[in-house]
């Protein structure tokens, strides 16, 4: 799926309630939508939780930069997962949400 319908999809998918999400490394975190914006969170239900001490703001041109290395980190490309994560802190919640939105 192309990063701008895929942020529109994780958007409208997500309450502003939120749903918890675990990455690929175990650590859960609560992610939610309010007003066209992406937030996530440390997890209440699901252990272990992420160590975000506050709530964070996933800006859409962060979510599309990150999807722009998600089909090579998926392939196994050894140093993307390095790379990306130097330049964007939510590599490991962006991973995990396009993961959950494009299969399923």
């Amino acid at each position: 799926m192309k990063g701008e319908a895929l942020w529109n999809t994780v958007i409208s998918g997500l309450s502003s309630s939120g749903e918890e999400v675990q990455t690929t490394t175990g650590l859960w975190f609560t992610a939610s939508s309010r007003d066209g914006r992406l937030y996530v969170g440390r997890a209440i239900d699901n252990t272990p939780s992420s160590e975000l001490s506050m709530q964070r703001a996933i800006s859409k041109r962060d979510f599309l930069f990150v999807h722009s290395y998600y089909d090579r980190w998926v392939n196994g490309e050894t140093g993307v997962r390095h790379e990306v994560s130097r330049k964007s802190r939510n590599t490991a919640y962006i991973f995990s949400l396009i993961d959950r939105f494009s299969n399923g």
